[in-house]
């Protein structure tokens, strides 16, 4: 394997571990939602699921800009290092165009939802707090 396959797939990994770690502002929510037993356990109720939801969408999205910005980077790389050569230069090109147009596509999505949130009033949407919604 290349060094640049490599340190891809090294930052990839470092990424998705720094995505899950626990997020301090979902602590209480987190603490709400589980059900304490008289043994001594929790065990987690279906109020959990918003958190849980959250949680996933900041890692995806962690996870899609991630590729995104490496994409591009790899996409800069190949296009200097093609030479000149018309069929080198497309692929980069081609690259370059679906890893922004993918980026633009997940980052338009979260912006659709917190502008309909904003303008309805609902901030159950953005709150992942699906229960809550009147």
């Amino acid at each position: 394997m290349t060094q640049i396959k490599k340190s891809f797939v090294f930052f990839l990994m470092l990424t998705g571990l720094f995505a899950m770690l626990p997020s301090p502002a979902l602590a209480n929510s987190w603490d709400s939602c589980v059900k304490k037993l008289p043994a001594g356990g929790e065990v987690p109720t279906l109020r959990c699921f918003p958190v849980v939801f959250s949680n996933l969408t900041s890692t995806a999205l962690t996870f899609v800009g991630a590729v995104a910005v490496i994409l591009i980077v790899y996409s800069g790389i190949k296009f200097v290092t093609s030479g000149g050569d018309p069929k080198k230069v497309g692929e980069a090109r081609a690259i370059m165009t679906y890893a922004i147009i993918g980026a633009v596509i997940v980052l338009l999505s979260f912006t659709i939802i917190y502008l309909i949130s904003y303008f309805t009033g609902a901030d159950c949407v953005t709150d992942f707090s699906i229960g809550s919604c009147n």
